[in-house]
């Protein structure tokens, strides 16, 4: 049932995206399940969606238990699919069974933290070690990282301190329809552009947009 639901997906997201006016560093990422990752078609329908997205850049988020699944199988595709612009994430890291080191021998561009690491930083009355391992390790392998879950103000000033550049969270925004996602992205923009232009505003809304 997953792969249908994840094929119909991909439909609505190539039907969507026809009119968007969007960045030129834009990408759309998308989970994908085990199941479909293992499927004999999941290379064709991915490259089918990449193809409808025209320049929009694809990205693909991955659990950690998806890696451990055949793990020579999953690199292979993994790499087709990067050779042809595909970007790959691990989406909530941490709460699985994938170490930092296995990560070396995968065609991996992005680690998502998940939330549950990033909820420590309010909690915590000391430091949070978990947290600086995953991240530091991270960006010596070279991934980019991405912050999942952050709400509050001083979980962003943290996370930014310890150079993650990229933010996901309720902080700036929740799951909204496309006509409301199109008009928070503009206002976005013209936020970005005015921090650019140094009129005000906090560092926090140019690192996230």
């Amino acid at each position: 049932m997953i792969i249908p639901l994840s094929r119909h997906l991909f439909e609505l997201i190539a039907h969507d995206v026809i009119n968007w006016t969007v960045p030129d560093d834009f990408y759309i990422s998308v989970n994908i399940s085990p199941a479909h990752l293992m499927d004999d078609g999941f290379i064709q329908d991915i490259e089918a969606l990449r193809t409808r997205l025209g320049t929009i850049t694809l990205m693909l988020e991955l659990t950690e238990r998806s890696l451990i699944v055949e793990p020579s199988q999953v690199a292979e595709k993994l790499s087709t699919l990067r050779e042809k612009g595909v970007l790959i994430a691990i989406d909530d890291f941490g709460t699985g069974y994938c170490s930092l080191s296995y990560l070396q021998q995968l065609p991996v561009d992005s680690l998502k933290i998940d939330r549950t690491f990033i909820d420590t930083i309010d909690t915590s009355s000391d430091d949070v070690p978990v947290l600086d391992t995953i991240i530091t390790l991270s960006q010596r392998l070279g991934l980019n990282v991405v912050a999942e879950g952050v709400s509050t103000q001083h979980q962003l000033r943290y996370i930014l301190s310890h150079g993650v550049g990229f933010v996901q969270g309720f902080l700036y925004a929740r799951p909204m329809g496309t006509n409301d996602f199109m008009s928070w992205l503009g206002k976005s923009a013209q936020r970005q552009n005015g921090l650019l232009k140094g009129e005000s505003g906090s560092a926090s809304d140019l690192v996230a947009e």
